[in-house]
């Protein structure tokens, strides 16, 4: 058995970058060594030719495709033992093993894998007030332009939703749960399972994600109003009662399922990250970031935009997976209002302001904008209300906001509209840093698409109030 990690660390270290990025991570091995085996996301190798056929085909041509593919690097390195399969995709060419050093050996020698490496976890990014986060963000009033969210979708991929809650219930229109457990058996889904689908499917057992959902749609009768009321809403599960997720693979899962099953999403909200942090853009570190960064081009391609929370870990270097990828608005978090001294998730920020970066906010020189996140009220599981800070708070706001400018401006590119929110007139310095980012001013991206899309509102009969 000894020989037999030495051959995989070395065929490895051979290969390198030139072939592959050393296909079999030395962790995965190590972990095989240890435990028998390890939950692995194994990510394929694609051809110039093969990525262009997929680009040109139909979505259910894709998946055909992708099925194949695995398909023939499974027949290629088989025998399986039953139950090594935790997990395939629909549009990811990529698969979750359950594997010992056998597999990982085979796995090291096939030229159709590009890369193995742990299916590691994470957990939401928030911990547990007026709420003038809104406010400050400006999507308070996309109501009022009209932007309401009226013929649009979003999904939010998170710890479920209040299914019952009555701010939330009437934009609910799907439901979904991808929620592994650590120890490999059962799962964390309200059946048991690691996966489920359909009505209840998506019930929060944790609160995070209602309170999430709430920022994007809620109707404002019970909790503030959410941003954009009007918009469907897909939630998927797949964060368990502690606010954690055991797999990365279970975040791609969501992700592909929304490609799949709603490629009409026009945003898709992660308000969680992994423990594993990255000093920039990381879509090729491992087969783990391969894999995301795959789902995410594949929800781009349909013209959703996807945002994700940057993690509260203290970190202003490195942000979390998926924020740290390319193509995935990282959002970070700042105060909404002067509060003085507060401590929050670890750390104390002495004096606070509106706009001011909270010290729990990670950050890193590709993090794509700020929003305030600290305090925010919102929908609540099982009651009105709930209170959180976090980047989990910022990231729906840029969601939301994402949403909105597609309906003012249906015409504007996928990637207009990303520039538009981060070439916001609105910045902010980061002392820790010493790095400027951009803060989500929606009015100002609105206006930046379409300088008649925004317009004056009376209030009460008075003079238009021109946003400025």
């Amino acid at each position: 058995m000894r020989s037999m990690v030495w051959a995989i660390l070395v065929l490895a270290a051979c290969w390198g970058v030139a072939n592959a990025q050393e296909r079999v991570s030395p962790k995965a091995v190590e972990a095989a060594n240890s435990n028998g085996k390890a939950r692995v996301l194994v990510m394929l190798q694609e051809s110039a030719h093969s990525v262009q056929a997929k680009a040109a085909a139909s979505p259910k041509a894709r998946m055909q495709l992708v099925r194949a593919q695995v398909d023939n690097v499974l027949g290629d390195i088989g025998p399986l033992p039953q139950g090594a399969i935790l997990r395939r995709f629909e549009l990811v060419p990529a698969v979750v093993l359950d594997a010992d050093l056998a597999v990982m050996d085979r796995l090291a020698r096939h030229r159709g894998v590009r890369r193995v490496d742990l299916d590691g976890g994470g957990g939401g990014h928030a911990a547990v007030a007026p709420d003038t986060a809104s406010v400050l963000n400006r999507v308070h009033d996309l109501v009022a332009q009209g932007f309401a969210g009226q013929g649009m979708k979003v999904a939010i991929i998170d710890s479920g939703v209040d299914t019952d809650h009555g701010d939330l219930r009437s934009s609910l229109v799907a439901e979904q749960c991808f929620c592994s457990s650590a120890s490999g058996s059962g799962g964390c889904c309200p059946n048991g399972l690691a996966q489920q689908t359909g009505p209840g499917a998506a019930e929060d057992d944790n609160g995070h994600g209602t309170n999430v959902t709430g920022i994007v749609v809620g109707d404002g009768n019970l909790a503030p109003r959410g941003a954009i009321p009007e918009a469907e809403l897909v939630a998927v599960k797949v964060i368990d009662r502690d606010n954690r997720f055991c797999c990365t693979s279970d975040i791609i899962a969501a992700l592909d399922w929304v490609a799949a099953n709603h490629p009409d999403v026009d945003a898709v909200n992660l308000s969680l990250g992994t423990d594993a942090l990255f000093p920039g853009d990381c879509d090729s570190a491992s087969a783990t970031t391969m894999a995301v960064a795959a789902s995410v081009a594949a929800l781009n391609a349909s013209g959703a935009i996807v945002t994700a929370s940057t993690g509260n870990q203290r970190n202003h270097g490195n942000t979390a997976i998926p924020a740290c990828v390319r193509n995935v608005m990282g959002v970070a978090a700042t105060w909404d209002a002067t509060l003085g001294s507060q401590t929050v998730l670890g750390c104390t920020d002495v004096t606070t302001a509106p706009r001011q970066p909270t010290c729990f906010a990670n950050r890193s020189a590709t993090t794509d904008l700020f929003a305030a996140g600290a305090w925010v009220t919102s929908t609540g599981r099982n009651g009105a209300t709930s209170t959180y800070a976090g980047t989990s708070q910022a990231a729906p706001m840029v969601a939301a906001c994402a949403v909105a400018l597609k309906q003012a401006v249906p015409a504007a590119t996928l990637q207009q509209r990303m520039d538009a929110m981060t070439l916001s007139l609105t910045r902010i310095h980061d002392p820790s840093s010493g790095l400027g980012y951009a803060f989500l001013d929606c009015a100002d991206a609105v206006r930046l698409l379409d300088p008649a899309a925004w317009k004056p509102i009376r209030i009460n009969g008075a003079q238009p109030l021109i946003p400025q």
